[in-house]
């Protein structure tokens, strides 16, 4: 039986307008260390994500990373140091204006942490202690499907091939199975999973685009005539049943954001 992964919980909270309150925990969450953060350092992070984060093209990963992780590291290097004792998850909890911020592309200054040979991944974390699951890996390469959202009259159209490619380039040294859902439609998409055994799909990573609405977060997907469906995230789940994938990937603009509650 394989180890469960090391988890560093991060909680950041902004309790005045200058300084952000920081904890953080190896394991017992009631056993915390605790700093302040100034948050004029990345003030102007804050108010540009908007423009810089949330839009088809995000530019500056890399430095906007970079700064992100220099914040939390502070001087004293102590996410450097706890990090290199080999947490594999950074499970980060954050309100309001902070949970804004790409949390998911914190970059030392030798790469992304979900880039390095031994990856640490930053997940969002919703203050309840997190459960892992320890399954057992199959040997066999990982099975992934990927499906491309583009109904009529939906503006821009997206580069889906260009993405692929990207997908396909990033994974050239990993054995990997890519199956292409062509329709669009999460009813298609529906019967395309229930045809294979639950578990078939490691990663199904739909894109498109998506909005935020009076009545939540859509996705904006096809119907089976190619008309414009915009669906809730029930209507994912409804799609996937009991068939879930290890991991859900959407790609497309917003949907990382909560309508202004972060």
């Amino acid at each position: 039986m394989s180890a469960l992964p090391q988890i560093l919980h991060i909680d950041l909270r902004s309790l005045t307008a200058d300084y952000a309150d920081l904890r953080y925990s190896e394991g017992n969450l009631n056993a915390f260390e605790a700093r302040r953060l100034p948050l004029a350092d990345i003030q102007d992070l804050i108010e540009q994500m908007e423009r810089d984060y949330y839009v088809a093209l995000p530019e500056a990963y890399v430095k906007t990373g970079r700064r992100l992780y220099e914040w939390l590291d502070g001087s004293d290097r102590w996410l450097s140091t706890l990090l290199g004792s080999g947490a594999a998850v950074l499970a980060i909890a954050t309100e309001q204006r902070l949970a804004h911020l790409p949390w998911e592309v914190l970059h030392d200054k030798h790469g992304f942490l979900v880039g390095r040979s031994q990856p640490v991944v930053p997940v969002r974390w919703q203050g309840e202690r997190l459960t892992w699951q320890t399954a057992a890996v199959p040997n066999r390469p990982l099975q992934m499907l990927f499906m491309a959202t583009s109904p009529e009259g939906v503006e821009p159209v997206l580069d889906f091939e260009a993405e692929e490619g990207r997908i396909l380039e990033a994974t050239q040294r990993q054995p990997l199975t890519l199956m292409v859902e062509e329709s669009g439609c999460l009813a298609e998409l529906e019967n395309l999973l229930t045809s294979y055994e639950p578990g078939h799909f490691d990663v199904v990573h739909a894109s498109g685009h998506a909005l935020i609405g009076p009545e939540g977060p859509r996705f904006i997907t096809e119907t089976e005539t190619g008309d414009r469906f915009d669906a809730s995230p029930q209507d994912i789940a409804k799609a996937l049943q009991f068939r879930f994938p290890a991991l859900m990937f959407l790609s497309g603009c917003r949907t990382g954001q909560s309508g202004g509650q972060g």
